[in-house]
């Protein structure tokens, strides 16, 4: 139980890590993408559409409006603009004339038109095979822009279904990229391994405090358990002894009666307690399942015969497993013992053994009525009981199949309950290896 709960606890961290992790990753490197799609994009646009500065130089108006300035002040405006316009001239002669931009050649710059995917010649320039490959590729695209080879692109579409590519190379931009991505990768990794780590101490942390907890309960279990044994064992001796002196009671019964059921309630909190001591699993030895399962079975016949159910067994021969038999013992014996005690008369309980793939399957069928399915999972627990009336007259206080489950589990295994075809379906699944 605490090994589940620890498991969980760390599934539940690292994976909220992991995907916190890698969400923050993932943005960063789109981000990243975008920005140098975006940004040399933007630089394509204006080569192509030969965008380029112009500055306004707005002139002086030399006309006065009548009546409005005297002659001395358009005087002084006359000669201010002719001082504006010689300065001007002389700026203009020490600077060489801009060319545009449609007129510039950009090395490594490609405009290429494409219409029903096939590349219109430019009669100016020849362009590569691998220049139209390219464009003919991302013209299928449904992207607009992104990146193919060393060349960052840009497609446009006009309403005649021409369909323009903006080839550009930019080696340096593309391996910013790529290194990006790859850093990412790297940092991916490192940052799981780590939350790997940090994850299983911190789940290990959380579930200490339970895990003394749980430890300690079953010390005081196996130690209770220990110490009733003693008292136990006098009131049980003296009963005889009294037995002997004055002769059978209907009193004596019921003590002797009590104590029987005070021993078994006792033996079975101990075999609980040794099996999940972890400390105490005994060394395994191989030996033949199908045989031992047939021995185990067979006691159970009397007990059949006598509430008139069918017990029918269909094992297959020669199925080896590597484990302790009591521990085998005690799983058949429960399952088989529940099954009969809740089988109508008349009806059969059927015990099964097979192989499946690298597993060891065993199945315990009884007919009766259906266990329902939220009970399925709580019988499985301590002191757990359906039918409370009936078990406590019947000496019986919910331990076998706890005890079977932590048997089950000590062998990494499982047992679970089904319902298929009016049979109630005990179903264990052992390893091969034990």
């Amino acid at each position: 139980m605490i090994n589940k709960l620890k498991k969980r606890i760390y599934l539940i961290l690292s994976a909220s890590l992991a995907i916190t992790i890698t969400a923050i990753i993932i943005g960063v490197v789109f981000f990243n993408y975008t920005n140098t799609i975006n940004a040399t994009t933007n630089v394509i646009e204006k080569f192509s559409d030969g965008a380029r500065r112009k500055e306004d130089v707005q002139p002086i108006e030399k006309k006065a409006e009548k009546g409005s300035d005297s002659e001395q002040e358009i005087k002084q405006k006359e000669e201010f603009n002719s001082e504006q316009e010689m300065k001007q001239k002389e700026d203009s002669d020490m600077e060489e004339p801009l060319k545009p931009l449609e007129d510039i050649e950009i090395e490594g710059f490609y405009n290429i038109k494409i219409e029903n995917f096939q590349v219109l010649e430019n009669t100016e320039f020849d362009i590569d095979e691998e220049i139209k490959e390219y464009a003919l590729k991302v013209s299928k695209k449904n992207r607009n822009s992104g990146i193919i080879g060393n060349y960052i692109y840009k497609v446009r579409k006009d309403m005649n279904n021409s369909i323009e590519v903006l080839l550009f190379e930019n080696k340096t931009a593309v391996e910013h990229v790529k290194n990006v991505c790859i850093f990412s990768i790297f940092l991916e990794i490192f940052l799981l391994m780590a939350i790997h780590f940090i994850s299983k101490k911190i789940s290990s942390i959380i579930v200490k405090p339970v895990k003394d907890t749980f430890d300690k309960q079953k010390q005081f279990i196996s130690d209770a358990s220990h110490e009733l044994k003693t008292p136990l064992a006098i009131i049980e001796a003296n009963a005889d002894v009294l037995e002997n002196e004055a002769g059978k009671s209907k009193w004596l019964k019921y003590i002797q009666n009590e104590i029987e059921s005070m021993n078994k309630l006792i033996n079975e909190l101990l075999l609980l307690a040794k099996i999940e001591n972890v400390d105490e699993i005994r060394n395994y030895d191989k030996f033949n399942l199908s045989k031992e399962i047939e021995i185990y079975v067979s006691v159970f016949e009397s007990m059949a015969y006598e509430k008139n159910v069918t017990l029918k067994t269909n094992i297959k021969e020669n199925i080896e497993f590597n484990g302790c038999k009591e521990d085998i013992e005690h799983i058949i014996s429960t399952l088989t013992d529940n099954a009969i005690k809740h089988t109508k008369e008349g009806k059969e309980v059927v015990v099964e053994l097979f192989k499946d793939k690298n597993n060891i399957i065993i199945q315990v069928k009884n007919i009766g009525d259906e266990i329902p399915e939220s009970e399925r999972k709580n019988i499985f627990e301590r002191f757990y009981r359906i039918d409370k009336s009936r078990n406590r007259n019947e000496k019986r206080y919910g331990l076998g199949l706890a005890i079977a489950k932590s048997t089950v589990e000590k062998y990494k295994g499982k047992i679970e309950v089904l319902y298929k075809d009016s049979y109630n379906i005990f179903k264990v699944e052992l390893p091969q290896n034990g």
